[in-house]
């Protein structure tokens, strides 16, 4: 189903750019000899193969949000789940699943600074593979818990599809009945609906704040431990401080891309507000963090991004030298 350009297009031009720069950044991670990552090498590989797995996954399942009064919609746009059926729609709960994981993976970098900081010894002896299999399960439990939100509470049943029927069919051309959504009803609607739509909302809503609430007082003491910590060299400071200032943008793009347009999408029918901008920029804002997520972490950490340009100039001279010669 077509909604507009920017929505048909951008996430798929972020797709191809997810499976251009995550590569690169892995490899990047492969052949350092400078930086001295440790198991946190392993972290930031693991975490870009997922990032290119939600590039994937948002390209079989695209979203779109549609809302009437007091209801608001997530929706399979495009691809082989449009219509309804029961694959479809676990299909589109697991897809919103992968939003939270975004958060997880957060709490995993937050996690890792903060022990390489305060428990240094610890995290040597136990991250390899204790540690990395915890993040993965980690990791999974945050997405298991949206899913099971989406499955639950949020699942597009009869009445609710029903609800936003009208609105949907002027604005898409397209029949609710027939279409994979999940739905959350907030008023105008029968009891039982009414409940579990509030249900869903207040737990995903305390799953953002946590993750919100976490980022911040992890991040508040690495800041504080980064300013007295004298028993590491000087060295290891300065990457230290590199990393947590890639780790800050990392955490701003999701906060901007995906927290505030959640918010949003959430709360906005409770009160009537028209969001509709924010609502069709929201996904669109989602598809790009596993692009630019890569990029953030190379150009924060100079010896990378020192390797990029010269790799830049490099192919750059060879372009000009190989057409003086054609010439």
């Amino acid at each position: 189903m077509y909604v507009n350009i920017p929505h048909y297009y951008i996430p798929k031009l972020c797709g191809i750019l997810a499976f251009i720069f995550n590569p690169l950044f892995v490899y990047l991670l492969l052949t350092d000899k400078k930086l001295q990552l440790g198991a946190y090498r392993h972290l930031l590989i693991s975490f870009s193969f997922f990032n290119m797995l939600c590039s994937l996954y948002d390209t079989l399942v695209p979203m779109c949000v549609h809302e009437y009064r007091y209801a608001f919609v997530v929706f399979v746009s495009d691809g082989p789940f449009v219509h309804f059926s029961d694959l479809g729609q676990l299909a589109l709960s697991v897809r919103c699943g992968f939003i939270t994981v975004t958060y997880a993976i957060l709490h995993a970098h937050f996690i890792f600074r903060y022990f390489v900081l305060y428990k240094n010894t610890l995290l040597q002896e136990w991250f390899m593979p204790y540690g990395l299999v915890a993040t993965f399960v980690y990791c999974i439990c945050h997405m298991a818990l949206w899913t099971w939100v989406c499955e639950c509470f949020f699942y597009g049943d009869f009445e609710r599809k029903s609800y936003v029927h009208d609105s949907f069919e002027d604005l898409y051309h397209e029949d609710s009945l027939n279409m994979t959504m999940v739905i959350a009803l907030y008023w105008e609607g029968s009891n039982d609906a009414l409940v579990r739509s509030w249900i869903g909302v207040v737990i995903v809503t305390a799953s953002t704040v946590y993750s919100m609430s976490l980022y911040f007082v992890l991040g508040h003491k690495i800041m504080k431990k980064l300013k007295v910590q004298s028993s590491l060299s000087e060295k290891t400071i300065n990457l230290q401080r590199q990393l947590f200032n890639a780790l800050t943008v990392q955490t701003v793009i999701p906060i901007c891309v995906s927290l505030m347009p959640c918010l949003a999408v959430w709360f906005g029918p409770v009160f009537l507000l028209d969001f509709r901008w924010i609502y069709l920029s929201a996904v669109i804002a989602v598809s790009i963090f596993p692009s630019i997520d890569p990029i953030a972490l190379t150009f924060f950490l100079p010896a990378l991004r020192k390797r990029v340009l010269v790799f830049r100039v490099n192919v750059v001279f060879a372009n000009s030298h190989s057409t003086t010669i054609r010439f």
